[in-house]
């Protein structure tokens, strides 16, 4: 950039060459960015950075705009007139000041120059400057750049050029300024360089109309938290917040924006939150060394770097109130989007889990289904990269019987194959990422057959060009409120760089230290590794995986790729702090309805206390059932027990929490679930939402903590 460089300018961004490049070289090779490209430079200045690209890269249109008019119709005679005839005008200017003998003469002259210089830039109308006058305006602009104070541009409130007369000094003694023009090879080049260009004076605004998908844009404003001038106008707060609300209409087209502002505070707070990526960056100087030479070095200042990102598209199903949701699109994280959701509930006139869903994310009517989903079809499910979704696990629950314990092929196990049905229909467009989550009980499904429900999902998620990870993980091992056992398990595609370097790594050390669900949550080796193809057709898996085992030989941890499958058993490792029942728990405003009276104590002891029943059986059988005590009440210096669906409600329970607080005894609230998953507070409170029905939402949902922490190392690996 340097070496094209004609003026001087304030806040000149040469150094940002290389955090341009990288950033083009990307969107180049993702595709977000194609050549030619248009480009646009709202606040156009020194234009370094775009006469860098003009060189490097294949540009269409530029559209360059700044509110200086008179640096505009400067660019406008370089950009439409004979750069020969102009340079030795110019030279001839310039030898007349570089002839002077002393300082007070060159004063003079620049003073003279000022003077004409403000007759021509005062005009009210620049469209009425003669030809002749747009050459001695455009020739004043550069002498008076070369000559002035630092190369400042500063106006009076009149509109008047008022920069003084530039001074330098050797060993004390007046150097006297020299003008040393730059060569007219640079002048030919930026003449070049702006054909095919619109050169706009105005209002950034103005010269962003025409921004499209696909295009470029660079904005370099005056920066934040410093005074700053726009034209003879301070930049102020409010017209940052101004330019941010622009740049989120642009980033919903699809415009690659990069913008560099000041390091602060107050500039990452208003720019959190949007689809940008924010980094510091140090900024560059030259300083003179002896013998003429110079000498770049990094300043302690730093400046921020500002891109766009293309969020990882997200289709979330079986949404339930939206634990996926908020665990990857969190304020601070622009990585992912959700693009479609679906939740549906069976045998339910009012779609209660998708009100509260649409009511806080305020999803569009064509951004969330409340459709059964095998009735949606697979054209209207938009493109995405990731497909999440804790699938309905009522036939692998705990809280259902081994007997009753259907798998695949219970009601709402089936659900599995509408996952299927989208990957499979999708095709060449299907997702590169899978997210699922499900209950630990799908490792050993069914009872007959302990694990082919997941070697069946395995086998099918390879037949489609997956490999995939897993981890049951227990939320509580890391610090979270809640003991909640879950299989977490993530797919790649064959044509992901994760799928790639996980054929080439050694499977047992991808799963202890490299890979996304190691370094989400680390883990330590318990039993070696376990290895096993699945050959088998699906048909053959389904009907002979594993036939009459009596343990299911996938373990807590494992992947497989290539239909090979390496398991081992693994054990949390966790050393920071730990979230109890007691620090998640209301202080107040506790309706009177969640304590137990007196009366109800005596059935709540005896449903959680243990017990031998004598039971006869459909076929006359006569047994003896028992079961255990349960904690009455829940110790509060613990992590929370598993919360579950029926949690709602003032009747006696076995499974229910019941907490002590005084000499009192009550029922954990709708708001204390929702910590107890990591929801925000009254997530699910709504008109028409019952108490009962807020926990069941609760039941069914997953730990927000754990998705986090999955997501962000996910994205990680992909970027």
């Amino acid at each position: 950039m340097n070496n094209r460089k004609i003026i001087k300018w304030s806040g000149s961004k040469t150094y940002l060459k290389p955090y341009v490049d990288d950033f083009i070289e990307d969107a180049l090779k993702k595709g977000d960015l194609k050549e030619p490209f248009n480009y646009f430079e709202p606040f156009f200045g020194s234009g370094a950075v775009y006469f860098h690209l003009k060189e490097k890269y294949k540009i269409e249109t530029a559209y360059l705009n700044d509110n200086l008019q008179e640096l505009i119709y400067f660019y406008r005679y370089l950009r439409d007139n004979n750069i020969s005839y102009f340079y030795k005008y110019l030279k001839s200017r310039a030898d007349i000041y570089n002839s002077k003998r002393n300082y007070n003469t060159k004063n003079n002259t620049y003073i003279e120059w000022r003077e004409q210089y403000n007759d021509l830039i005062t005009n009210e109308n620049f469209n009425t400057l003669k030809k002749s006058e747009l050459k001695e305006m455009s020739t004043l602009f550069i002498l008076l750049n070369q000559t002035c104070f630092n190369g400042v541009y500063r106006k009076n409130p009149k509109g008047r050029f008022n920069v003084p007369h530039g001074r330098s000094y050797k060993k004390g003694i007046d150097k006297y300024n020299h003008i040393n023009l730059p060569s007219i090879e640079s002048f030919k080049f930026i003449s070049k360089s702006l054909e095919n260009s619109e050169l706009i004076a105005g209002d950034y605004k103005s010269s962003l109309k025409k921004a499209k998908k696909g295009d470029l844009v660079y904005l370099d404003p005056p920066y934040f938290d410093t005074v700053n001038y726009y034209g003879s106008e301070t930049f102020s707060k409010e017209h940052h917040i101004e330019l941010r609300d622009t740049l989120d209409s642009l980033l919903e087209k699809g415009v690659n924006i990069i913008l560099s502002n000041s390091n602060s505070r107050a500039t990452r707070k208003l720019y959190d939150g949007q689809m940008l990526s924010i980094k510091s960056i140090p900024v560059t100087r030259t300083i003179q060394r002896k013998k003429s030479k110079n000498q770049i070095y990094k300043s302690d200042k730093k400046e921020l770097f500002i891109t766009s990102t293309k969020p990882l598209k997200v289709v979330e199903l079986f949404a339930g109130v939206g634990g996926f949701r908020l665990g990857l699109e969190k304020k601070s994280n622009t990585d992912y989007k959700i693009v479609w959701s679906n939740q549906w509930e069976p045998l339910t006139k009012i779609q209660h889990a998708s009100m509260v869903y649409r009511e806080r994310f305020k999803t569009k009517p064509n951004e969330h289904s409340d459709k059964d989903i095998f009735t949606v079809e697979t054209k209207d499910i938009p493109d995405h990269d990731l497909l999440v979704g804790g699938f309905p696990c009522q036939d692998y629950s705990v809280a259902t019987t081994l007997k009753n314990s259907k798998g695949l092929i219970g009601k709402k196990g089936v659900l599995w194959w509408a996952i299927h049905r989208i990957l499979n229909e999708k095709g060449d467009k299907r997702p590169k990422y899978l997210f699922l989550e499900n209950v630990d009980r799908l490792l050993k499904s069914p009872s007959s057959q302990r694990g082919r429900d997941f070697a069946v999902m395995l086998k099918s998620l390879h037949e489609l060009g997956y490999a995939v990870e897993w981890r049951v993980i227990n939320a509580a091992d890391y610090g979270m409120p809640q003991k909640r056992h879950r299989i977490y398990f993530l797919g790649y595609h064959k044509s992901t760089k994760i799928y790639k370097e996980l054929k080439k790594t050694d499977k047992s050390t991808w799963l202890l230290k490299l890979g996304v669900l190691a370094k989400a949550f680390k883990v330590k080796l318990v039993e070696p590794e376990k290895t096993f193809e699945l050959t088998d057709s699906l048909d053959e898996i389904s009907k002979r995986f594993n036939k009459n085992g009596k343990l299911s030989p996938f373990l807590n941890s494992g992947l497989m790729i290539d239909g090979s499958v390496t398991t081992l058993k693994t054990k949390a490792v966790y050393k920071g702090k730990h979230v109890l029942l007691k620090h998640i728990l209301q202080t107040k405003g506790i309706d009177s309805s969640f304590y137990l009276s007196s009366n109800e104590l005596k059935d709540w002891k005896y449903l959680k206390g243990a017990k031998k029943i004598e039971r006869t059986d459909s076929k006359g059988f006569v047994y003896t059932y028992s079961e255990g005590a349960m904690s009455f009440p829940d110790s509060l210096d613990k992590p929370s027990r598993t919360i579950i669906t029926g949690e709602g409600g003032p009747a006696p329970s076995r499974f229910k929490h019941v907490i002590k607080q005084g000499n009192k005894y009550r029922r954990l609230t709708p708001m204390e679930l929702e910590r107890l998953n990591m929801f925000p507070d009254n997530h699910t409170k709504l008109d028409g939402i019952t108490d009962s029905k807020r926990a069941f939402f609760m039941g069914n949902a997953l730990v927000v903590g754990v998705i986090k922490k999955i997501g962000v190392e996910l994205f990680n690996q992909i970027k």
